[in-house]
Parts: structure tokens; sequence; C-alpha cells
């Protein structure tokens, strides 16, 4: 028995003829009656009695059409929550990031939803974590990836990715022969950093907001005096041409040690790190296709660790994510 048997049986009974149920479903009649016929045989009775002036159930198949009404009545109410499901599962997430945190997620990031999701629409959106943070609290974005110095608990939910290692970034030409003793060294204490002019935000940025608390944790006031666009790029030009340092995570600049153009030291005593979290709008309900987007995040974050991209410790949260209901249909299905 099969869904096609069904139907044409309904059909056929609420026409009162093959003929009918034929013209109504727009098929020949002799499919119908070979499909009917099948339908009989398996159910081991006659369902219908055929004659001149049309068809009408017989006994077995007044008994039968109950069934036949109640299965095909399941059969459309599964495949209408199966729809709702895929509906919810669909559509535009919009995800915000820092430069540094797009520098090392943004392209694999596309690579696996294009890949392994393709009806979900990735939009990215980059910025200061300071506008990152404004653009979740006004739902202009779905998910917020930023750092723990710009959590705001009142209307903000996280979930960890990774405690990312700092960096002191030097030019690695020429250019930064003023750094050269650092170029033969893979680490520096952070003391040491008072030593050198550093390209840093100021303390609307949540990086200006980190080197400013292990300023005051350790009591080492540390150079700022040198101008600052405020954009990732532009810094990293700056540092290449020898006009100062930054401090950064990998995930920042990478892409640029493997040409050699800068050299990194990963500062230590104290170690310098900052945890990276993803982040929802309470007030907002999380659609199912931003959970499979959070998801993703928290792989392709594993994925770009274990590659040495992005350097430091996972913190990828065990904490369940929002339930939605058709998270609680495809548990059941």
């Amino acid at each position: 028995m099969n869904t096609k048997q069904l139907e044409y049986f309904l059909m056929t009974v609420q026409q009162g003829s093959i003929a009918a149920a034929a013209r109504d479903l727009d098929i020949a009649q002799p499919a119908i009656s070979q499909q009917l016929a099948n339908l009989e045989r398996e159910m081991g009775a006659v369902l219908l009695e055929r004659s001149y002036k049309g068809v009408r159930l017989t006994h077995a198949g007044q008994i039968f059409v109950n069934y036949a009404e109640s299965i095909t009545k399941n059969i459309n109410d599964a495949k209408s929550e199966l729809q709702q499901l895929v509906k919810s599962s669909s559509g535009v997430v919009r995800v915000g990031m820092l430069p540094s945190i797009g520098n090392v997620l943004s392209m694999p990031l596309i690579a696996e939803i294009n890949h392994f999701h393709p009806h979900i629409k990735l939009e990215i959106s980059t910025g200061p974590s300071y506008a990152v943070k404004e653009w979740l609290k006004t739902n202009q974005l779905d998910i917020a990836l930023t750092y723990e110095q710009e959590i705001d608990q009142n209307f903000m939910s996280s979930y960890p990715l990774i405690e990312e290692f700092m960096y002191l970034v030097v030019g690695g030409n020429d250019s930064a022969k003023n750094f050269k003793q650092l170029l033969h060294r893979d680490s520096v204490n952070f003391w040491e950093l008072s030593q050198f002019e550093l390209l840093t935000p100021g303390l609307k940025d949540a990086l200006g907001k980190l080197i400013n608390n292990y300023e005051q944790r350790t009591g080492v006031a540390l150079k700022h005096d040198k101008a600052y666009s405020g954009q990732l790029m532009t810094g990293l030009r700056q540092v290449i041409q020898g006009e100062g340092l930054m401090i950064l995570p990998s995930s920042a600049m990478y892409h640029l040690e493997e040409s050699k153009v800068i050299k990194t030291l990963k500062i230590e005593q104290p170690e310098m790190t900052r945890m990276v979290l993803a982040t929802t709008n309470k007030g907002k309900r999380i659609s199912d296709a931003s959970i499979q987007m959070l998801n993703v995040i928290k792989a392709v974050t594993a994925s770009e660790q274990a590659l040495s991209h992005w350097r430091g410790r996972l913190a990828l949260s065990t904490e369940k994510l929002p339930q939605t209901p058709s998270n609680l249909i495809a548990k059941a299905i």
C-alpha cells in the first residue's frame, strides 16, 4: 500500500466513479483502476462495488475508508510539520564580528555554510567592538562575536569559544630596524612592553580596555603616544613600516606571519589572554538557522585553532543552546 493508492481510493469514493476521479486528478482512468485493483489485492478484500452507474463502498470498504482518511491526514500533518521545520531552519543569519575575528573566521565560515548549509544565507558585518555590541542590542544582528570586555549580561546571552593568546607584533623587514633585538625571540614579558612605542586603540574599544586592565593589574605603564587610525589593516601596515608595535591575537595577523613580513612574540609573565564569545540578544527569539550557525561557528573555531591560525585554549561552551518548537519536532522525528 502506498500514498498514491490511498489518494486514488479516497478520490474515487468522493467523486462516486473512477471516471470522475480520473478527470479530477487529470490522469488516465486505467491507471486509477490498476492502483485500486492492487490496493484490494493487498488488503485481501473488495473495497468498491463497480457498476455502470459508478462505484459504492462494500462493507469492507466502509471499514477501510476511515483508516485511509486517518493515514492520509497523519501523512499530511507530518509533511506540514517537516516543511515548517525546514522553513524555520532556513533564511538569513546576520553575524557581526571584529576585524581580527573576521580575519580568521570569515572565509572558512562562508565555505562551511555554502557547502553544508546552502539553505542558510550568511551575512557578515565587521566593525569595532562597541559598534558590534550596539548592532546586537538594536537587533541588527542575530549573532555577535566579541570579547568578554564587551559582555552586558542585561541583554546578552554568551557562549565561550576560545581564550586567545596575545602577541607583540613587530615588523620583520629593514624598516623595523629599531626593533631588531626582538626578531630572534619567541616571547616577551609584559613589563618589557613599556620600552616600546605601541599602536593601541582607546578605551572605547575592547582591546583598549584589555590593555588598560593589564596595566592596572601589573602596575606597568605602556606608551600609547603613537597616532593610530583604529583600523586593523592600517595599523599592521604601520608595524610593517617600523612605525611602532601592536598587541594582537594570532587571528588578526597569522596570514602575515606566513609571509614573514612580521614577527610575533607571545606575551608572558603574566600571560596575556582574552576570551572570545558568541553572543545573542536575550530579548529576541533565536531561530533554528541561528542555532545551526552557532554550531558551525564552534566547529570552525576548533578547526582554526587546530591549524594554529587562532592560537589559544578552546573554551567551547557546553551550555545547551536555546530550544525552539522546531528543535523539539526534530528530536521527536
